[in-house]
């Protein structure tokens, strides 16, 4: 590895076979080990627009701030770090909410604010941008010299 800096996902996709490619596991490990505590910090801020955006009344706010989540690192075709919500209605980020009533069928949709979860992520993703950009700098800078 001559020279090395990471721009944006094709270069840290790069980086990530450039590392496996040379036998470098390790410090491949160390580089999504760091990405995904450099954005752990979107976690709390998610749940908490899970608590003050979606409905408290029948818990829905508190249940979804409640849900697993978990930060992903992804070296596939689309690379990139990703917040994961467990077993959420994709169509909750659009503003609907499909649920029955009384516990039974038929079910309605109820509307609830579009984009918690999106422009959560999005307006909180600068304040870690730098972060990010530090472990991969960090990453390049130590597979150049090893």
């Amino acid at each position: 590895m001559d020279d090395l800096s990471v721009r944006g996902a094709e270069d840290f996709l790069a980086l990530s076979k450039r590392l496996k490619a040379t036998g470098q596991g390790e410090l491949r490990k160390e580089l999504n080990k760091g990405l995904r505590q450099a954005a752990k910090p979107l976690i709390p801020r998610v749940r908490a627009a899970f608590r003050s955006d979606l409905p408290a009344r029948g818990g829905l706010g508190a249940f979804m701030a409640r849900k697993p989540a978990r930060v992903a690192v992804k070296t596939g075709r689309d690379p990139g770090v990703s917040v994961v919500v467990s077993k959420v209605d994709p169509r909750l980020d659009q503003g609907r909410l499909s649920h029955p009533v009384f516990g039974r069928r038929p079910t309605v949709v109820q509307r609830v604010k579009a984009g918690t979860f999106s422009d959560t992520l999005q307006g909180e993703g600068p304040a870690i941008r730098d972060d990010l950009l530090a472990v991969l700098e960090d990453v390049a800078d130590r597979a150049v010299r090893g």
